[in-house]
């Protein structure tokens, strides 16, 4: 991934995801979560309820889609469970590592686009305090 890429995926940016389900289908989930530890690696938190983590146990291979100031770009990669269950995170989530195989500029020359921004609402006094040590655990933990 390119630098720019890589200082941008620091956590609580809003990432497109998507894996392939049972069916051979696409399916899609946004996430806030996704931490780049270098340019060949992303982490990122995933809460155990989701298809998305079913989808991966079956077919690890993932794509993401990163719309920031100025850049979209396609992210594919193989993505493996490195801990089921994470000790710093909203919902019981396991901690997720995509190992990067490809990337992708997919702005049209001349296009002018801005990173999407969120709000937690209600949920800001419970998910600030969260969220630190989310992105502290994705960034620092080492498999065993």
């Amino acid at each position: 991934m390119p630098p720019e890429l890589v200082e941008f995926l620091a956590g609580g940016r809003l990432v497109v995801d998507a894996t392939v389900d049972g069916d051979g289908l696409p399916y899609t989930l946004v996430m806030n979560s996704a931490v780049a530890l270098d340019a060949r690696t992303i982490r990122f938190a995933l809460d155990r309820r989701t298809h998305t983590l079913k989808n991966l146990e079956s077919h690890p291979a993932m794509m993401f889609e990163i719309v920031g100031d100025g850049f979209i770009f396609g992210v594919r990669g193989v993505a493996r469970v490195l801990r089921d269950q994470m000790e710093h995170a909203p919902t019981p989530s396991a901690l997720v590592e995509v190992s990067v195989e490809l990337v992708k500029r997919d702005l049209p020359p001349g296009v002018q686009v801005e990173a999407p921004r969120f709000e937690w609402g209600p949920l800001g006094q419970y998910m600030s305090p969260i969220e630190p040590a989310m992105f502290e655990e994705l960034r620092t933990y080492l498999p065993g």
